[in-house]
């Protein structure tokens, strides 16, 4: 099966072989326009179908050796086989005519997303998930499956197909380089969430036999390694604020750690939301209401929402830009909420606030302002990609340990955890996690490090050589206070303990 795809003004026909040691590999046959695309399709599966997964050759090419082998024959027909006794020799097929529109029994799987995509996609999906979940299709499904009828998807040819994506190279996000890197197991289980729910849907529209299970239920998925998030030390993350100089970043640190903030969340902060005058800071009522986030969509995601959930779209820095980026609702209603400063950071955002309003009068017409807390020296917004970068930039350079910004608010939830000895709800309601889940998952590990401590703590008080000796430290200092106790007590007060111990 051959799949085409289209690279800015050139074609693609794709199609699998295997060398000569029996490895399988990838072939991208590059055409100028869809017609050639559409009839070299045809022939690689033509020729495949007869000779097996080879390398398929120039269709001129093959033609002309056809043509050679009739002189030498004589035959007229071509599909008569060679003298030699090798493999019949067929016409070459039609290229197919345009496609009508397709009953449900002989839609392709292409066809089906398109449907799936408009009347399921743009009524359940946010702006982000839409940008996500079309770029998978476009990218990994419709080049590689698109093609196959709805019926022939099996899980059979899921799992060959999961499979064969780890050897294709990812596709980069929008102005971004290829880093050479293939698809990852993570990658292809995302590819995978949006099959199952395609596929759930086709059986409820009845595209396929609703009392059918969904193949891709069963289909075998690459297996993911498991890799724990690299999160700083809280004695870390104190040593490093200090030598933190890009104020954006420094600024964007502590509302991570302070308010549990994710950095779309931080970048998305407008100063209508943020209370800190004097008596709201000197009450210990200094707060942010986090209603917003920066994202960057598609424009395709836009237009087919009708800009749902968009507060403002930010103008395009660059010609011919596919993408935007824009201030809008979060995705869940948890993660509106409301948070606490702590007294030191409100005095941050005060400074800061000064400084910018500074900077703005000084640029005057050149600053745009969007209200925004965390902004560019010109106004314009903070992407959440520039955040990263910057903390990958300060870890290389001061040489600590690289983590992801994300991870911040990770080892927030873990120190409140600590701060408030397991109160998950109060964390929760800081975090604006959907479901206690994910923060009972950051609890585990806080036990953990208790039982950590306790198999030290029990290390020193009864395997030390110490306490081999008999002398546990712990019941030594014990018996040490209960002396100290005893020997300050009056008579009176020493007969009534004997007398209640009786």
């Amino acid at each position: 099966m051959a799949a085409i795809k289209q690279r800015k003004t050139k074609y693609s026909v794709i199609y699998w072989y295997v060398n000569e040691q029996g490895e399988r590999k990838q072939k991208w046959d590059t055409v100028d326009t869809v017609s050639e695309a559409k009839s070299r399709k045809v022939f690689v599966e033509f020729y495949q179908e007869r000779y097996g997964q080879v390398i398929v050759p120039n269709e001129e090419t093959y033609f002309q050796r056809v043509a050679d082998e009739k002189a030498k024959t004589g035959k007229e027909d071509g599909t008569d086989e060679h003298d030699s006794g090798s493999e019949p020799i067929r016409r070459r097929p039609p290229t197919p005519k345009s496609a009508v529109t397709p009953q449900k029994d002989d839609i392709t799987f292409s066809e089906f997303l398109k449907h799936y995509v408009k009347v399921y996609g743009t009524s359940k999906w946010s702006m982000s998930t839409y940008s996500g979940k079309t770029g998978l299709i476009r990218n990994y499904i419709d080049p590689y499956i698109g093609d196959k009828k709805l019926s022939e998807i099996t899980t059979e040819c899921l799992s060959e197909y999961y499979n064969d994506l780890l050897s294709v190279e990812r596709v980069p996000p929008a102005n971004r380089k290829k880093t050479g890197e293939c698809v990852a197991p993570s990658g292809v289980k995302k590819i995978h969430d949006v099959i199952r729910s395609a596929l759930n849907q086709a059986m409820k529209w009845n595209y396929l036999d609703p009392m059918m299970q969904n193949p891709a239920k069963l289909a075998t998925l690459p297996t993911m390694k498991k890799t724990k998030r690299k999160v700083w030390s809280v004695s870390t993350f104190r040593e490093a604020l200090p030598r933190v100089e890009d104020d954006i970043l420094a600024l964007a640190m502590n509302l991570a750690f302070s308010c549990s903030l994710r950095v779309g969340e931080i970048t998305g902060l407008t100063w209508d939301c943020i209370f800190i005058d004097e008596e709201s800071i000197e009450n210990g009522n200094a707060r942010i209401i986090v209603n917003k986030e920066v994202a960057r969509v598609s424009i395709e995601a836009l237009q087919r929402l009708n800009e749902r959930d968009v507060l403002v779209t930010f103008p395009a820095q660059k010609p011919h830009c596919t993408t935007r980026l824009v201030l809008k609702t979060p995705k869940t209603e948890t993660s509106t909420r409301v948070v606490w400063l702590p007294k030191t950071v409100a005095h941050m955002l005060v400074e800061h606030r000064k400084n910018q309003e500074e900077l703005k009068e000084f640029l005057g017409a050149d600053y745009h302002d969007y209200n925004l807390v965390v902004a560019l020296e010109n106004g314009n917004p903070v992407e959440s990609r520039i955040i990263r970068k910057r903390l990958q930039v300060f870890c290389d350079t001061t040489g600590y340990e690289r983590v992801d910004f994300h991870s911040l608010r990770h080892l927030s939830t873990k120190y409140k955890l600590k701060l408030t000895q397991g109160d998950i709800k109060s964390v929760q309601g800081d975090t604006g996690h959907a479901e206690a889940q994910m923060v009972t998952d950051v609890y585990s590990e806080i036990e953990d490090e208790n039982r950590r401590e306790n198999a030290a703590r029990m290390e020193a008080d009864f395997y030390s050589p110490t306490a081999k000796n008999g002398k546990s430290s712990a019941t030594e200092d014990i018996g040490e206070a209960l002396a100290a106790i005893l020997k300050n007590l009056s008579p009176e007060q020493l007969a009534a303990l004997v007398s209640a111990a009786r």
